[in-house]
Order: structure tokens, then sequence, then C-alpha cells
């Protein structure tokens, strides 16, 4: 008998809603899966979820340590404000839950690598909602790059929209971890040189910058720009191209489509079939809690991520290049 996964999700805000729907539609369409919780501080947004979700086997309490002690519960997908990341990861795994927390995994990669020690140790799943890797268009781009491209020579990525800055957010540190995490999945390598620029225009105030101009080098000499941005009034975009010897490929990866560009004047547009990227990542970390599958969005990723967050962090700061070393 297929093992039911009963899992919580910690936050309730813009994303937390839209994961708590995605779970809940899975408990209906797949065997074995089950939410039992959403927690959050907000009573009205709980309030809101209840009637939209309209479903009577769940329950709702404003204190997410409600669900740590209960024992039926299996997993907990976390989507709080990134600097309470750290806290209920730990404090989850410590309750013997397997986790799921957003990107960015923490705010320091020295609490990262705790909470994957932890993990480790108590033998749980600890993964990061890296949800690119989930992309078919990406997954397409990463199948046909060896073939089509050959050797990459440098990668464009472009991650931007228009909005009101989140509170208490910087760009580099809410945004900038999906156009890294994009780029280790592609190349399979992290960077070794950070160069960044950033700027805070709306807010005024160093730390929170609204856009970032980011320099990386890769082993092999490949190069990367990354250009993350929340006031560019063009429409939303989340942009992938890379150039290689032999030809170059785009990705739009909000609309899931790939073209590859070569000597002849019109693109090859690749075949893409759009996924649901959050509920494939949802229905892999439960695969992953059944343990079955192979990691995809593990936490040295997560923690990795955050290292390279941190340097183009003290880039903007310093107004200098900074080399990463890995081991």
């Amino acid at each position: 008998m297929l093992q039911t996964v009963r899992i919580a999700v910690i936050g309730a805000g813009y994303w937390g809603t839209k994961l708590a729907h995605e779970y809940s539609l899975l408990s209906k369409d797949v065997d074995g899966v089950s939410l039992d919780w959403v927690a959050d501080k907000s009573s009205e947004r709980l309030k809101v979820l209840r009637l939209q979700l309209g479903n009577d086997s769940v329950n709702f309490c404003n204190d997410y340590r409600e669900v740590l002690r209960d024992s039926k519960v299996d997993a907990v997908h976390i989507a709080l404000p990134n600097h309470l990341h750290y806290e209920a990861a730990r404090m989850a795994l410590e309750s013997g839950k397997h986790v799921l927390v957003e990107k960015p995994m923490t705010t320091s990669s020295r609490e990262a690598l705790e909470l994957a020690s932890l993990s480790e140790k108590n033998g749980l799943v600890l993964q990061v909602g890296h949800i690119f890797r989930f992309n078919n268009a990406l997954r397409k781009v990463r199948e046909i790059m060896k073939e089509s491209l050959g050797k990459v020579f440098y990668a464009n990525l472009v991650w931007a929209t228009y909005l009101l800055p989140p509170e208490d957010r910087d760009i580099v540190f809410d945004l900038a971890p999906h156009p890294i995490d994009v780029l280790n999945y592609l190349l399979d390598e992290w960077p070794i040189t950070v160069n960044a620029m950033g700027s805070s225009y709306v807010r005024k105030k160093a730390g929170k910058e609204e856009m970032a101009f980011i320099d990386l080098k890769f082993p092999n000499s490949v190069l990367a720009n990354i250009y993350v941005s929340w006031i560019d009034h063009e429409r939303k975009e989340r942009s992938v191209q890379l150039v290689g010897e032999k030809a170059s490929v785009k990705c739009d990866a909000l609309n899931q489509t790939v073209a590859i560009y070569g000597r002849e004047d019109e693109a090859q547009k690749l075949e893409v079939v759009p996924n649901n990227t959050i509920r494939d990542m949802q229905l892999h970390f439960i695969e992953r809690v059944r343990g079955r599958g192979s990691v995809l969005n593990g936490s040295l990723i997560g923690a990795t991520t955050v290292r390279v967050l941190e340097t183009i962090v003290d880039s903007i700061k310093t107004g200098s290049s900074a080399n990463l070393s890995f081991p």
C-alpha cells in the first residue's frame, strides 16, 4: 500500500497560498498525498485560504510550532520571509519532519550548511525551492546543450519585472537565487569569480538594492552576465541565452519556449510541452520523502547558492571583484 505523505505548508503569503492550492489539488488527484495543515500568523489570510481551498480535511493555525507537534505530519514546505527560513527549517528538522524550504535556503551560508548537516544526521530530506530545475524548457536546454552548442562561451540571463520592492528584502537574495541556480543546473559548475554592481534607486538605502548587474566567470573561461531588477517597466522576463561554438540557444522560462540560432537565417524552435513547475517540484519532494528518485534540488546546492549570493553582496558593497573556491 502506498505510503501517505502528510504535508504542512508554513507561510500563507502570495507564494505560500500558491503552494497550498497545489498541495490541495494533489491530495485530490494523487494517491498517498494529504495536505494536513497550513500555518500563518495572519488569521485573515487563513480565513481567505480556507474558503478558497474548500477542503475540510485541512487544519489551520497561527503558530507553526503547533504543526511541528503533530506526529502525523511527515513533511513541511516553508514559505516564510527569507530571514525566518533558518529557524523554521531547523525546528522542523529537530522535530523529525522532512523539509522543502523556499529559496534562498537561508540568509547565511553558515546556517545553510548547519541545516544540511542536521538533515543528514537525522536522516531527513532537506530540499530547496529552486523551481526552475523543474521547468521543461530549461530541461530541454540542458538536454540539447552539448550536441547543439558544443563548447559554451558565455551566457546572458534576465530576471526582471516591475513591482513594489518587497519590504526588508534586497534584489540579490530575493531574486538572484534563480539565475544563479539555473547556471549551475545547465553548466554543472559554480562561479570562480564574481563582479557585481547594484543600486537602490527607490528606497535609496544600501543593502536594499532593487537592481543589479552580476558578472560571473566559471571554469573553462565561461562567462555569464545576470541582470536582475524589480524596477524594469517592461514585461516580466525570465530568459536564458547561451552562446556556444556551434550555435546559440534562447530560452523563455516563463512561456517555456526554446529556440536555437545557428548560421541559418531563421531560428529553429524546439518542441517543449509546458509543465506546472510547482506541482512537479512538490511531487519530486514527496517521492524523495518516500525514498525514491534522485535529488534535483538538494541542500548542498541550496547552501552553495547562498554562498555565491553572499559573495555578490560583498562585491556590490566593496565595488571590487571577489574569487570563490569550492572543495
